[in-house]
């Protein structure tokens, strides 16, 4: 009965504390209307700006000290004695360190291509030499995703060949992408100088379309002689700022150039090379700098700040305006609740109420549960030290369960292995005599079959010493060849009973015997294999 009445008691003065607390809610109705309205205004001007700078790391622990990270796109920064806060409209003083590089950068890249399917070979070759020379300098990484299109002027209404993205980081495939140029549509000499724009525009369509949740960017390998056309819609500069695909060129250079090419790299955040002697080398080592420099670039850089907040600790959040050259964003600052200490201090009479209530309830409490609890206490006790007792015992048992089957797989181990050397050794001896056979029957003729050998200038001659005789790059072969078309385990020569059996053992390039591509076949004197780029015959 005494712990019903003292349950009624503490109900009794939770009612009152909920009923305050409805009312509190109510209040903060009206709050969060406003809150809405702020939150809206935020949002558009958050989208705005969201693709150039963004508030990053926000840390109130010190409230109402503020710190975090200003992000900003430009991977070259920007003038930051120009960025202001303000909070109520109400200017900060903000204090900003030295940009720094964000700490996680994406270890792939996605990189199009855009190659100028110039009528002029020279050119045209150019372009072409300068994407292979960087591809084989490593530019290209595992799990990369590269596609190369082509374009000239619109012929049946298609600018890009092909018109679609195919990814792949594969250096082979490139390469004849590349060499495929050549064959693709060309409609001459271009008039209309804007057509390097339009592709631009249209590759960054179907970039679009891709998703690609990566750092990427748009190489153009063209000449500079461009013309900005006037775009209806989003012109290929604000679709690149949107989309955060920067453009990259690398020009041909010519006595002629309008430039506009090297602005829109700038204003995109992306970099432009031209050689005046048109060095595929020198080009394509700068190539290979801009590809390798595409995901640091793309993480931008960060400016730590700290500032002192006006706002209260309300638990809500507020705007705070950023003002710079390129326009106006903001961040929503979601400041700290007040803690124990704080909201009693400013509800000093309920909350002195509320604890004698409380404290004397749990007092009362306390004393009823420290009796139930000396009896369970002792009741588990006696539990306690007979589970003990019972699993000392088990322990015990298992341990010495545990020894004697060690014991006995370390037994069984010796006897396995002593088992497995005696069956080896067995069969050592029957492939040694089976071997020392073959070998005496390859003898009969009076001498040893051997290989007679070719490869550009070099000729030569190899003896074939086992009945069984491997070849490839390998050094474990009875044969190494060192030849990159030569696979590690290339091909295996058996003899038995006076018959030789030639065997391709799974090689890269494949295995011919006379002309025609075999796994396996029997071989006669004077029969023709090639092995890669080697030459043998064979002879008996």
């Amino acid at each position: 009965m005494e712990v019903k009445y003292a349950l009624e008691r503490l109900f009794s003065s939770l009612k009152h504390v909920i009923n305050f607390s409805l009312t509190f809610i109510t209040n903060q109705m009206k709050k969060t209307l406003l809150f809405c309205a702020v939150l809206f205004y935020c949002t558009n001007l958050l989208l705005s700006q969201k693709n150039e700078f963004e508030i990053r790391n926000q840390d109130i622990t010190e409230f109402p000290l503020i710190k975090g990270n200003l992000w900003v796109k430009n991977p070259s920064g920007i003038e930051i004695s120009s960025v202001n806060f303000s909070e109520n409209d109400v200017p900060l003083d903000v204090t900003f360190k030295d940009y720094t590089l964000p700490d996680s950068l994406s270890k792939n890249k996605s990189v199009l291509f855009l190659v100028l399917n110039s009528p002029r070979l020279v050119e045209l070759n150019w372009y072409k030499n300068v994407i292979k020379e960087s591809i084989k300098k490593g530019a290209i990484f595992k799990g990369d995703k590269i596609e190369i299109l082509s374009f000239s002027c619109k012929k049946n209404d298609q600018l890009l060949f092909p018109n679609s993205i195919q990814f792949t980081d594969n250096a082979d495939q490139l390469f004849k992408d590349l060499d495929a140029i050549k064959t693709k549509d060309r409609s001459g000499i271009c008039g209309d100088r804007s057509h390097i724009y339009l592709a631009i525009n249209e590759a960054l369509e179907l970039y679009e379309k891709q998703n690609l949740n990566m750092p990427s960017a748009i190489f153009l390998l063209a000449d500079d002689c461009a013309l900005n056309p006037n775009f209806v819609f989003e012109s290929p500069g604000l679709r690149s700022r949107r989309l955060n695909i920067p453009i990259y060129g690398i020009s041909y250079f010519k006595t002629k150039t309008y430039f506009d090419i090297e602005d829109l790299c700038k204003k995109t955040y992306g970099l432009y090379y031209s050689n005046k002697n048109n060095d595929i080398k020198e080009s394509s080592e700068q190539l290979v700098n801009f590809l390798k420099d595409i995901c640091q670039r793309h993480s931008g850089v960060l400016y730590p700040f700290a500032y002192t907040s006006t706002f209260d600790k309300d638990g809500e959040s507020h705007l705070v305006k950023i003002k710079t050259k390129e326009g106006e964003s903001g961040f929503m600052l979601l400041t700290p609740t007040k803690n124990i200490i704080e909201w009693i201090a400013s509800n000093l009479i309920l909350s002195l109420l509320f604890f004698i209530i409380v404290t004397g309830l749990v007092i009362y409490l306390f004393q009823i549960i420290k009796k139930n609890n000396l009896k369970k206490i002792e009741l588990e006790n006696n539990q306690k030290k007979q589970m003990s007792a019972m699993e000392r015992q088990q322990s015990d048992a298992d341990l010495k369960m545990m020894q004697q089957e060690s014991e006995l797989n370390r037994i069984r181990e010796e006897e396995k292995q002593k088992s497995e050397k005696e069956l080896q050794f067995e069969n050592e001896k029957i492939q040694k005599k089976s071997d020392d056979e073959q070998l005496r029957k390859m003898l009969e003729r009076g001498n040893l079959p051997w290989f007679e050998y070719s490869f550009g200038q070099e000729r030569g001659q190899y003896q074939i010493e086992s009945p069984r005789f491997k070849v490839g790059r390998d050094g474990s072969n009875n044969w190494a060849i060192n030849h990159p078309t030569v696979s590690r385990n290339h091909f295996l020569l058996s003899f038995k009973d006076y018959v030789y059996i030639i065997k391709d053992v799974g090689s890269s390039n494949g295995l011919e015997v006379n002309g025609v591509k075999i796994n396996e076949i029997q071989l006669k004197h004077g029969d023709h294999i090639q092995v890669g780029d080697i030459s043998l015959t064979f002879h008996i």
